[in-house]
């Protein structure tokens, strides 16, 4: 490692490609103040130039980015996060590695974000496969740091990509002062070989499960363009990602008598299977991978019923709860369900590894205070359905804003 009048100088591998940024990615001026004025500029420009860009118009997930970056929602993040800090100012930590998730490309772009609005210079290491929304954005912010106000942008941020190069995250890891890791328990395990300097800290966004609750009650008395829309935004949660997302629910619970909830699956599973039947790419491969999936389900779980939707939509119906639910998984639109007589029935069962409860027709507050008076260990997010991919400066039980930033106290 080289340092050269205040900026940091990578150790040159040929094996490291840099999709954007450069090679030296400088540690000064960094550390900036929160919601700094020049970062909300940039991002606002970036969200009008996706939303501009033909291609990037092709990709919902980028679109999805593009909206919640725009000033109008960054600026308002940042006047309420100041309004809960009071008196204390805060300001960045210095350089954060950020190792991306590789099952959902655009997530790169969020985390980079997340650092960017602390305060802090980046790197982001992204999936060695290629990606073309990483591609899209990477073009987009080149194009802009092109200008002279943004140039900023591209000497203290950096997108990289490496194959699994221990050698790489060993010095990206000993240089930051921030290290945030997106990935599954092993991948966790694996880049904690690569110590941190002793200031340095941590986030890591881990394996995680999330399921649904809906009121059988108000499935039944809704009219069937609602159905129709909360089909939809189901569909978005899940499909879209094929249900890769941590985010993305697995299982669905139904709250209400027996004969309710028998109706309101009935209607509700047909609206998502026509939703699929237009809307989704069935692969042979997602298929077969389907359908092997349902076979093992069914040697290992006694007592279940599945409805095939033809081959777009698996329904397994469970009659009985496992302790452990993050078990129930499912992929390509194959889901389990069950009916509950109470809250505290799934909120038992809500261990750590549990994230987000999205939910239709019952009061968040209720599930809320459910979590916090059964001292649950998991669920951190309760949203109405089609929100569970809706990332955020609040993510997985963090303020991801207050742990890249120090405060600075002041009497």
């Amino acid at each position: 490692m080289q340092k050269s009048g205040g900026a940091v100088i990578p150790m040159k591998n040929s094996e490291i490609t840099y999709l954007f940024g450069k090679e030296e990615v400088s540690a000064i001026p960094p550390p900036r103040i929160t919601y700094e004025d020049q970062c909300i500029e940039f991002l606002d420009c970036l969200s009008k130039a996706i939303r501009s860009d033909g291609e990037a118009k092709r990709y919902p997930e980028l679109l999805t980015f593009a909206f919640w970056i725009r000033r109008a929602g960054i600026s308002k993040l940042g006047e309420a996060y100041a309004k809960r800090q009071g008196g204390i100012k805060r300001i960045g930590k210095g350089l954060v590695f950020h190792i991306a998730p590789s099952n959902v490309p655009v997530n790169f772009a969020y985390t980079l974000v997340f650092g960017m609005l602390a305060g802090n210079a980046n790197v982001v290491k992204v999936s060695s496969k290629r990606f073309r929304q990483v591609d899209i954005l990477c073009r987009l912010m080149s194009h802009l740091t092109e200008q002279e106000e943004f140039q900023w942008v591209e000497r203290q941020n950096a997108v990289v990509m490496y194959d699994r190069s221990g050698d790489a995250t060993d010095y990206f890891s000993g240089i930051c002062d921030a290290r945030v890791i997106w990935g599954g328990d092993a991948t966790i395990a694996q880049v904690r070989k690569s110590p941190l300097q002793p200031r340095s800290t941590e986030v890591t966004f881990a394996d995680r499960y999330s399921f649904a609750i809906l009121s059988a009650e108000a499935i039944n008395r809704a009219s069937e363009e609602e159905i129709k829309q909360l089909a939809r935004r189901f569909y978005n949660d899940t499909y879209l990602m094929d249900q890769n997302a941590c985010s993305s629910p697995h299982l669905v619970c139904w709250m209400g008598k027996e004969d309710g909830c028998e109706t309101a699956g009935r209607r509700f599973w047909q609206e998502v299977f026509a939703v699929c039947a237009e809307s989704y790419e069935l692969a042979d491969v997602k298929v077969s991978e389907k359908y092997a999936l349902l076979c093992k389900i069914a040697d290992e779980f006694e007592d279940i019923k599945v409805t095939r939707y033809k081959n777009a939509l698996y329904v397994v119906r469970l009659e009985l709860l496992p302790n452990e639910i993050t078990e129930l998984r499912g992929k390509f639109g194959l889901f389990f369900e069950c009916r509950l007589d109470s809250l505290e029935e799934i909120i038992e069962r809500a261990g750590k590894k549990v994230q987000t409860c999205a939910v239709y027709g019952i009061e968040t507050s209720e599930i809320a205070d459910c979590v916090c008076s059964m001292h649950a260990k998991g669920i951190d997010r309760i949203v109405p359905i089609g929100g569970t991919l809706d990332i955020g400066v609040f993510w997985d039980g963090y303020d991801v804003i207050s742990e890249l930033s120090r405060c600075i106290i002041f009497e």
